[in-house]
C-alpha cells in the first residue's frame, strides 16, 4: 500500500467517524423547544400544561 492510498483511508475513516459522532450526538440530545401546533380542525385552544401535583377540577 502507497502513503498517498494509506493517507486517504485515514481521512475517508476519521471523516466517517466525525459523522456518525455528529450524527449519534444529534439523536441522543433532548429538543429544547416543542412548539405546539393549532391544527385547524380543532377548535378549541392549545393551553400549556399545568401542575400535575394539583387536583384537577373535575378529577374524582
Amino acid at each position: 500500500m502507497t502513503r498517498r492510498k494509506f493517507i486517504r483511508k485515514l481521512i475517508v475513516a476519521g471523516s466517517a467517524i466525525v459523522a456518525g459522532a455528529s450524527w449519534f450526538i444529534n439523536k441522543t440530545t433532548p429538543r429544547k423547544f416543542i412548539r405546539a401546533v393549532k391544527f385547524k380542525k380543532y377548535p378549541g385552544l392549545i393551553r400549556p400544561m399545568g401542575d400535575i401535583s394539583k387536583q384537577g377540577k373535575w378529577s374524582g
